[in-house]
């Protein structure tokens, strides 16, 4: 970018250097590739999936066997004995799928958090990319208003023009600067919020992306139909309404209780001066009279009536999302491409007249200004609705949990 040579020093703060230029520009895809693999949140949302693993794992063991060992002293008699219980019922296999289901569940969460957070970078993403470029459109205003500043002062210099007209150009020049340099710090700032999502001691300096939007959308019925087969959040509340039935028919099987088997070694005096030693056996079977695990299906089944509820109402919300989502940027899209069509040529066709006719003396420096004033305001405000499209365009693949496509 050409800095005008009357600039002050902090000028070369807020302008692109040859480093700046050197500096490797991070698209997209690299950056979400980033966080997804080694930023903390994501190692936070896998965490989850080991936990219920292990956790589900845990319900399913056997039981340990006990040992007992005993002696009378009213003559000689010793027991060795082990006992274990014996996983009859079918519970533990009921347990098992509950398990492997619970992990499904995890895996389902786990995935909607990841995309949320896929989400979430991806706006700050592009948030970033409509900074720099409000900053190009600053940057290449003064460098046009800088030309007309020079040949101003060319013509002072001359006796061709007045000192007004420079002085005015000049004022004009300094409203540039100042928004240049707020313009610099909104992309620091949004620079620092994309870099909050990264991994320590990774710089993004620059981001290379557009800011289009998709020219034509799917139906609003297929959007939502394709939101119901990828929402993951939708997925873990289905798959719990499996994980919760499987519950429910494990603690159903507590009223048949597994019998603990007993095996071991009896040795005893059988007369005076004689021991003799023999095997023992045994089965005990818990009696289910007073629990017979009816609180655990009661709970389970609340857990299934709330998990059927929350499905329901996400379904719904789900629905008013994506057709919220699609109508906001078919909205905003339209309201883009109308602007730019109106403003881009008529841009061009008034900077070009004002141009002419201040060489020929028919307008002022003021109107000069003012056009150049006009477009930058046209430039700012198109990169305005562009930006809200694409975040638009954002939240729309973020309700419908994948990238739309036609």
């Amino acid at each position: 970018m050409k800095v005008p040579t009357c600039a002050p020093a902090w000028l070369f703060l807020f302008t692109f250097s040859a480093a700046d230029m050197l500096a490797q520009e991070w698209t997209e895809a690299q950056v979400i590739e980033k966080v997804l693999h080694q930023s903390p949140y994501a190692r936070e949302a896998r965490a989850r999936i080991d936990l219920i693993r292990a956790e589900a794992a845990g319900r399913t063991l056997l039981p340990n066997p006990t040992a007992i060992v005993t002696r009378e002293g009213a003559g000689y008699t010793s027991f060795f004995q082990i006992e274990q219980s014996l996983p009859l019922s079918g519970r533990r296999g009921l347990l098992k799928q509950a398990g492997s289901a619970a992990v499904s569940v995890a895996e389902a969460q786990t995935a909607t958090t990841l995309w949320s957070l896929r989400s979430d970078v991806r706006l700050a993403f592009y948030r970033l990319v409509a900074a720099q470029r409000r900053e190009v459109v600053l940057g290449d205003g003064l460098r046009d208003l800088d030309g007309v500043v020079a040949v101003l002062r060319t013509r002072e210099r001359e006796g061709e023009g007045s000192r007004y007209d420079r002085l005015r150009a000049e004022r004009e020049m300094a409203e540039y600067r100042s928004q240049l340099a707020l313009a610099h710090s909104e992309t620091i700032q949004a620079r620092a919020a994309l870099s909050g999502f990264l991994p320590a001691a990774t710089t993004v300096d620059r981001v290379a992306g557009a800011l289009g939007t998709l020219a034509d959308l799917p139906a609003i019925d297929l959007l939502v139909q394709r939101a119901l087969l990828h929402r993951s959040d939708y997925l873990a509340e289905q798959r719990q309404i499996g994980r919760f039935g499987l519950e429910q028919r494990a603690a159903g099987r507590l009223r048949y209780p597994d019998p603990v088997a007993i095996a071991g070694l009896k040795r005893a005096d059988v007369a005076p001066g004689r021991t003799e030693t023999s095997s023992a056996v045994g089965l005990n079977i818990p009696l289910p009279i007073f629990n017979k695990g009816q609180t655990e299906v009661a709970r389970w089944r609340a857990e299934l009536d709330g998990a059927t509820g929350r499905r329901d109402a996400l379904e719904r919300r789900i629905r008013a999302e994506v057709t919220g989502a699609a109508e906001a940027l078919r909205l905003r899209r339209s309201a883009t491409e109308q602007y730019r069509n109106e403003v881009t040529q008529a841009g061009i066709d008034l900077n070009r007249i004002v141009r002419l006719s201040y060489q020929e003396g028919e307008v002022g420096i003021l109107e000069l200004l003012d056009s150049y004033r006009v477009t930058r305001q046209a430039l700012l405000r198109l990169l305005e609705l562009e930006a809200i499209s694409k975040e638009s365009q954002i939240e729309l693949d973020r309700a419908v949990g994948e990238e739309v496509s036609p």
